[in-house]
């Protein structure tokens, strides 16, 4: 039979199908030597690190064959045992801790070594994955009370990826997807934020991330009306938090009040035209909160005095020699009495002393001073009051 193979020639055919490839041998008398690949090596995908197994089953109708197995690489270069490798020249190939470098397509040759029968081929595709790698990390959030908060994460390489969202190192329940997301609230300001990512080829953390929840404007002192003395000073004020910085600006009469722009609004020289109705708008990049709006009215510094609780007078009237003055004061507080004259100069002084509060008479002589027409005026602290005085000889 093998002389009339040599005679002949052989003649050869290939059939692929389903990843392996059959080479059938004939000769002139129709006898057919084939390989046959009963199971080729399967494609893998295995994680960096990993070992894997490539496993080939062959078949031949050769009588009593002496099979021969020889892995390539993706060069179709011979592979031989040592390092990474083993089983190069069996039905098994092993590549033990696996990385980039190894990844690629195999092919196996099986032939027979008793027997002039074409060698046949299979080949698998070996995928190999890196451990989880973030590429995108999640960013820090600023962001108003209220609004939703978000962050998101990109990984590259691992299998079969999950994630778990930590806050503050607890992780949030059901955050288990690449992105959170989540109505923000004040308590969660300063919140330290990051991603646990798993995966069968190992897990990696994000980086850290943080929350940062501004808060509106909210008034907690409202401003309060009163009073102004014409000519004097009125002040009102505002307290009011939230996240910085805020902005004020004051009303009077539904207009806004050019530079009146703090906390606190001062009327200085206070005339009539000041009397009228203030307000406060305080503003910051979440929001807005207006005050409440009060009444400041008008009056002379002897009008604030008399709403204080002060009182003044003087008897006999007209005077001669000496005078009974009765002063009635709110509390006790130091206090002059001085007579003025219609100019407005201080010509006399004829009390300095301690109120004690309530209703307080002493005597005075005015029997020095020249007759006329006199303003006696009471002076404590801010308060100021005045009673004609008139003089006769």
């Amino acid at each position: 039979m093998k002389r009339f193979r040599s005679l002949l020639g052989a003649v050869s055919s290939g059939i692929a199908c389903a990843g392996l490839f059959v080479v059938m041998l004939s000769s002139a008398f129709g006898e057919e030597y084939s390989v046959r690949i009963d199971q080729a090596p399967q494609d893998v995908t295995v994680c960096e690190g990993q070992s894997v197994t490539l496993t080939v089953q062959a078949s031949t109708n050769f009588p009593n064959p002496q099979y021969t197995f020889q892995w390539l690489d993706e060069q179709g270069n011979r592979i031989s045992d040592g390092g990474k490798y083993s089983g190069a020249t069996t039905n098994t190939l092993t590549i033990s801790n696996i990385s980039q470098a190894e990844a690629g397509q195999y092919t196996v040759v099986v032939g027979v070594s008793n027997g002039q029968v074409r060698p046949a081929t299979a080949i698998a595709r070996v995928t190999v994955v890196p451990g989880p790698t973030v590429t995108q990390q999640p960013q820090d959030v600023t962001i108003c009370e209220g609004q939703i908060a978000a962050m998101s994460v990109q990984v590259s390489g691992g299998l079969n990826v999950r994630y778990q969202w930590y806050a503050n190192n607890v992780p949030v329940p059901g955050a288990t997807s690449s992105s959170i997301s989540q109505t923000a609230t004040a308590q969660m300001n300063g919140l330290q934020v990051y991603c646990k990512i798993i995966s069968d080829c190992g897990e990696v953390n994000s980086n850290t991330a943080t929350v940062t929840v501004e808060t509106a404007p909210t008034i907690t002192q409202q401003p309060q009306g009163g009073t102004a003395a014409i000519g004097q000073s009125y002040q009102i004020s505002v307290q009011a938090t939230g996240t910085a910085p805020l902005q004020y600006q004051w009303f009077k009469d539904g207009q806004a009040i050019t530079g009146a722009t703090s906390n606190t609004y001062t009327i200085t020289n206070v005339t009539q035209n000041d009397a009228g109705r203030y307000k406060v708008v305080v503003t910051n990049r979440c929001g807005t909160v207006e005050s409440q709006e009060v009444e400041v009215q008008a009056a002379s510094v002897e009008d604030e005095a008399i709403a204080a609780g002060f009182r003044l007078s003087v008897a006999p009237m007209p005077a001669n020699g000496t005078v009974t003055v009765l002063v009635t004061s709110p509390i006790a507080a130091s206090a002059t009495v001085e007579v003025m004259d219609l100019s407005g100069r201080t010509v006399g002084t004829i009390w300095n002393g301690m109120l004690s509060g309530g209703e307080q008479k002493f005597e005075a002589s005015v029997a020095g001073m020249a007759p006329g027409a006199y303003r006696c005026v009471l002076r404590s602290g801010i308060y100021r009051l005045s009673t004609p005085l008139i003089i006769v000889r």
